[in-house]
């Protein structure tokens, strides 16, 4: 909404360059009143106040001040912004500008940074008087005396207000930005080059069905809370959260040098705190969660998004759509770096492994490396998973693979025999020659006992290795009855080495 100024002089030259000078900010209009006259016919008529009074100092001079004076007698003009515009800018002039209540002068004709003086102030004083009309009705539906005093005291503190309000929404970096830049609440953006960062709780929607809603609330919050902290401390910004997912960008708003070892960094810290996560599922009788990370660097488009009554901050572009691919690559406890984004990294780096992406919707293939360590300033390292030991089978499972394609489930099944598994991976061997499947896809899993009884029916994972006559999974998502296969392999491996024992 455009910004009215009042701009009282009787120069019609000085008038017409004032005007034209401040029109051409788009977001402010000049309402020109050329005598005393015609601003007791403004101040009669107007119902809608200006933002900020531009007073000619020559013209008040002139007629001793009469205009101003009945500016000042003015209730609802209280509050309101004054500027003086003189010709002669000597300090006598300027000291009488200041007694007689400007907050600023100005010269004339006005230049470029005397126009965004004004606009800021316009808008500053807009953000407080709505701030201050908004707690003004509230004041009034009270009916406590003490509630009234109450409301007073919060319009006086009413930018506190505004943060604490709006801080639940936005990061204190963002509504530092709306706060001091003019266009900062406006609908538009900027391309900028940054790191961005996608994280995901494997095979939750799986875990959540066998949780009451509350729980699920109270897993994510906890989760949410930690992995937000992380991403604060290492100045990224988080754009929003997607379900059980978080989508993160660093080096926006504010500028980050090192944008993409700072994303590395969190990743890693992030998955780390993955422990305490899941040591709280297990205090609260959860069942226990992987995170995949998924990093990527390019240009982006990040600013405000939407309409003039409805708007977020938000980033788009084909980065982040890549970005969601590599992170849906990660089988858990990974962080997953595209190459080119590891070009922008000055600090040495460790490599686990190397993946080749070519996903739907992307026309190359991305490389991506499994990074877990980096040196230097941001110094850290992936907590390694205890080697755990495969179990080799005494009877013969068959493993029902049924692909899920675009989160679909085909109805085409690939028979495999379990050869060894462990509570993380497995090692099935394929009955046919498959060709159809790639790696990292992901997959349904039912379980059958060589008579075709079901062992267990509601497992997840993903394919993340393959041979001529083999495949290796890794589970992202198991059941009760997966659980109970396993306590009952480690139990007679314990039992067998008991024995081995006493002989």
């Amino acid at each position: 909404m455009e910004k009215i100024i009042w701009v009282i002089a009787d120069n019609r030259t000085d008038m017409l360059e004032a005007q034209r000078s401040i029109n051409s900010r788009g977001s402010m209009r000049a309402s020109c009143i050329l005598s005393f006259e015609a601003l007791q016919k403004a101040l009669s008529s107007t119902t809608n106040m200006p933002s900020l009074i531009l007073i000619d100092y020559d013209m008040s001079a002139k007629e001793e001040f009469k205009s101003l004076s009945l500016v000042k007698e003015q209730q609802r003009l209280v509050g309101i912004p004054l500027f003086f515009m003189v010709g002669n800018s000597d300090d006598e002039v300027q000291n009488d500008c200041y007694m007689r209540g400007a907050l600023a002068v100005v010269g004339k004709p006005l230049n470029a940074v005397a126009v965004e003086r004004i606009e800021r102030m316009a808008w500053q004083f807009d953000v407080a008087r709505n701030a201050e009309k908004k707690l003004e009705k509230q004041a009034y539906d009270l009916k406590a005396a003490r509630e009234i005093e109450r409301l007073n005291k919060q319009l006086e503190a009413r930018n506190e207000l505004l943060y604490q309000v709006f801080g639940r929404y936005f990061s204190d970096e963002i509504m530092e930005r709306i706060f001091q830049d003019p266009t900062g609440v406006s609908i538009g953006g900027e391309k900028k080059n940054m790191t961005v960062m996608m994280a995901d709780l494997r095979g939750f929607t799986a875990v959540s069905q066998n949780m009451d809603s509350d729980a699920v609330m109270d897993l994510l919050n906890f989760y949410f809370g930690k992995m937000v902290e992380i991403i604060s401390e290492y100045k990224g910004t988080v754009i929003e959260f997607l379900g059980d997912g978080i989508l993160a960008v660093f080096g926006a708003p504010i500028p980050l040098e090192e944008h993409t070892e700072s994303a590395v960094a969190a990743a890693i810290t992030m998955q780390n705190a993955m422990g305490e996560v899941n040591t709280y599922c297990r205090e609260k009788g959860y069942e226990t969660v992987d995170m995949g990370i998924g990093i990527h660097c390019g240009d982006v488009f990040i600013g405000n998004i939407g309409s003039e009554k409805v708007m977020r901050y938000n980033v788009i572009g084909s980065v982040v759509n890549e970005c969601s691919r590599i992170e849906g690559y990660s089988v858990g406890s990974q962080v997953l770096v595209s190459s080119r984004a590891t070009e922008n990294m000055r600090c040495h780096f460790e490599i686990k492994d190397t993946i080749n992406i070519k996903a739907k919707g992307i026309g190359t293939i991305l490389k991506v490396y499994e990074i877990t360590e980096l040196s230097g300033r941001y110094a850290c390292r992936l907590h390694s998973d205890e080697a755990q030991q495969y179990h080799s089978l005494s009877e013969e499972i068959v493993f029902e693979l049924y692909l899920i394609i675009d989160k679909l489930l085909s109805q085409r099944v690939i028979k495999t025999t379990l050869k060894e598994i462990t509570c993380k991976n497995a090692i099935v061997g394929l009955n046919d020659r498959i060709t159809d499947f790639y790696l990292y896809d992901d997959v349904k899993i039912i379980a059958r006992s060589p008579e075709g009884e079901i062992i267990f029916d509601d497992v997840y994972a993903k394919i993340i290795d393959a041979g001529t006559d083999r495949l290796k999974l890794h589970f992202t998502h198991t059941d009760k009855a997966f659980r109970h296969l396993m306590e009952q392999m480690m139990y007679k491996d314990g039992e067998a080495k008991n024995d081995d024992n006493k002989e």
